[in-house]
């Protein structure tokens, strides 16, 4: 590679089809699908070597703490950018492209979904130094995926013209997803590729070029990207962004500038946009069924079987099934009928929309917590405080906690009293009470609470002394 490139990783995603795993407090770039690391992780490490600069991260406000925890445990070198709210990948790009530049970095900036699945990304790494030439001309670059079945679940693009540079194409046409009938002759071309939404472009030529097709949106991100850093976060203006219209790449510039060019590549890749998609991808036994590291299968062929936690599930003479636990919600479904999930999600948003929201883990600046059952009077969490981090002091009105420390050395303050407990060890604070937590070793602390109380709801919370800066 002649020079080196910026990574930009969009990780602001929601990814409904696959609840019920993925909620909108943990969207599908967090889970761990198809190994241990996360979809994110999983990017971030196919960028993480020296031919490439820092990873720029973009991610929705509510999801920061999540993201800097995963990102934390690949790299301690990265910038993650915050959108209080989403608005399309066209300001995303834009508000990346602002801060790079901002920062003195020029070079070349490598666009890339933070929830898709590659399994041969140097196929891609091969095409960069073209990919580099190109944008040297103010091209801005896309990679298509090279087909493999007539897919409708995919946009296409048709490439054109051959380029100077071996294997590089003239865009000729942006497609939508087709019907199978399209989709087929498509693929019988042998013009067409997948849009895989990963680009290769100057920072400069990109502003430029959305300042020329959308000012809109060129507008509002300049005026957001007056960046501030919060807690190793860089926050832009939020009015400012809140303003800007919402618009993809895709319509806002690549399908009305003339710089386009394609470079198709014959990648392993999925966007693990479905369950179908994910069952596609996934290693399977020799009867067809991923099975997860929970699930036992008889006389049961081509399911996709997918737990959470301990939670074993035992398949017996079923086919063609989907069958995903969760802690608190199980979907069962025909696999051929998996593309009707967001029309179950609509009726599940009347009867019980937090099932659609929150999930069992939740993140926060000190560390996360997992509720690990709760019902009327009583709740239970596991909590985890990183090394040196501190939960606010705080108090609340309806409702005592039983604190036990499971590992680790727990630094507590109740009312008056400051005192340590280690693993075994237990403390009680009553309603009313001002209590703190905090760890102040060089290892994770563990502890258990146990709510009890007849409002148990995070809003009752009063915080007096925050170093997070939360009200």
């Amino acid at each position: 590679m002649s020079r080196k490139i910026t990574p930009v990783i969009l990780a602001g995603g929601i990814g409904s089809r696959l609840w019920p795993l993925s909620r909108k407090a943990m969207p599908k770039q967090f889970l761990s699908l198809l190994s241990e690391k996360s979809l994110l992780q999983s990017t971030l490490l196919r960028v993480a070597d020296s031919r490439f600069n820092a990873a720029i991260l973009v991610c929705n406000e509510e999801h920061r703490f999540i993201a800097k925890a995963q990102v934390a445990e690949i790299t301690d070198s990265y910038t993650l950018l915050l959108e209080p709210e989403g608005k399309n990948t066209a300001p995303a790009i834009a508000l990346a492209a602002e801060f790079a530049l901002q920062n003195g970095l020029t070079d070349p900036l490598l666009v890339m979904p933070a929830d898709h699945h590659i399994s041969d990304f140097d196929k891609l790494i091969a095409c960069l130094d073209n990919a580099i030439a190109l944008c040297q001309q103010q091209q801005l670059v896309t990679f298509a995926i090279t087909p493999t079945e007539p897919h409708t679940g995919y946009g296409y693009i048709r490439q054109g013209e051959p380029l100077a540079h071996e294997g590089c194409f003239k865009v000729a046409e942006f497609k939508e997803k087709p019907a199978l009938q399209l989709a087929k002759k498509y693929l019988a071309s042998g013009e067409y590729g997948w849009n895989s939404g990963m680009f290769l472009f100057l920072p400069e030529v990109y502003l430029n070029e959305l300042n020329r097709f959308a000012p809109k949106i060129a507008q509002s991100v300049a005026k957001a990207a007056s960046f501030t850093e919060d807690l190793g976060f860089q926050r832009p203006v939020a009015d400012a962004l809140t303003a800007c219209p919402s618009d993809s790449i895709d319509y806002a510039i690549l399908e009305r500038s003339a710089n386009v060019a394609v470079i198709p590549v014959d990648l392993t890749w999925s966007d693990v946009g479905s369950f179908s998609a994910l069952s596609r991808i996934a290693e399977k036994d020799h009867h067809g069924n991923y099975l997860g590291s929970q699930g036992v299968s008889l006389d049961s062929e081509n399911n996709l079987l997918i737990s959470e936690a301990d939670h074993t599930i035992a398949a017996l003479g079923v086919s063609n099934k989907a069958i995903i636990h969760t802690h608190d919600a199980t979907l069962v479904a025909d696999k051929s009928s998996l593309d009707k999930l967001p029309d179950l999600l609509k009726q599940l948003a009347v009867v019980d929309s937090d099932k659609l929201t929150h999930h069992q883990a939740v993140f926060r600046p000190w560390g996360n917590y997992r509720t690990l059952i709760e019902s009327t009077g009583f709740k239970v969490k596991k909590i985890i405080v990183n090394s040196g981090a501190k939960l606010s002091t705080q108090r609340h009105q309806h409702r005592a906690e039983h604190w036990v420390v499971v590992s680790g050395v727990a630094s507590v303050r109740v009312g008056d009293e400051e005192f340590e407990l280690t693993a075994d060890q237990s403390c009680y604070i009553a309603a009313k009470q001002l209590h703190s937590l905090a760890n102040q070793q060089s290892t994770p602390l563990i502890v258990i609470e146990v709510q009890t109380g007849a409002i148990l709801d995070e809003c009752d919370i009063e915080r007096f002394d925050d170093r997070y800066g939360r009200g």
